[in-house]
């Protein structure tokens, strides 16, 4: 009788290409230069369940400047800390237009931007970790660094994404804008 020689090792998938949470079930679609501002470039998560994770898109200016900063959720009379929902349906989240400032990050320079949240719905949740770490935004920006969480309707969350530039669309986009320089 031969026997096969078997590599428990062998079984164990690369750890070095397995891909995240959002990598796997949510597709990414951006705006760019928003309010006519160039390199305010966003971008919004999408899951089947009509959940959005907004995220700043890795081609928005913030990623070249080399300051201190952090992230303000208190947005003049609203502190969006304090949002709150309940049940299935998420019933009491605080309701947003496309131009609904989410936070502002500000730098230790005393520079401010302001986020939009770039889609009408109801903000879910912020990521109150972005207060104590910052650095989530910088370094993980479409996982743990996401700014907030929002749910649409379908009608709305469908056409929002039709709106919006694929990963694809929005490479080439990039890549358009940095070969005009």
């Amino acid at each position: 009788m031969k026997t096969m020689d078997f590599n428990i090792l062998d079984s164990i998938p690369d750890l070095d290409n397995l891909k995240t949470f959002t990598e796997r079930y949510f597709s990414k679609r951006y705006l760019i230069n928003v309010d006519g501002i160039k390199n305010n470039d966003m971008m919004i998560m999408f899951h089947s369940n009509r959940i959005a994770l907004l995220s700043l898109a890795p081609s928005h200016s913030f990623f070249s400047k080399d300051e201190n900063y952090k992230i303000n959720f208190n947005i003049g009379k609203i502190d969006r800390l304090n949002n709150s929902v309940k049940g299935k349906s998420k019933k009491g989240g605080q309701l947003l237009s496309p131009k609904s400032v989410i936070c502002k990050i500000e730098f230790s320079d005393e520079s401010v931007f302001e986020v939009p949240c770039c889609m009408k719905g109801t903000l879910v949740e912020v990521n109150e970790e972005l207060v104590q770490n910052p650095l989530l935004l910088k370094n993980m920006p479409d996982s743990d660094g996401f700014i907030a969480i929002m749910l649409a309707s379908i009608a709305i969350s469908e056409a929002t994404k039709s709106e919006l530039l694929t990963h694809e669309e929005y490479i080439k986009c990039i890549d358009c804008s940095v070969n005009k320089q």
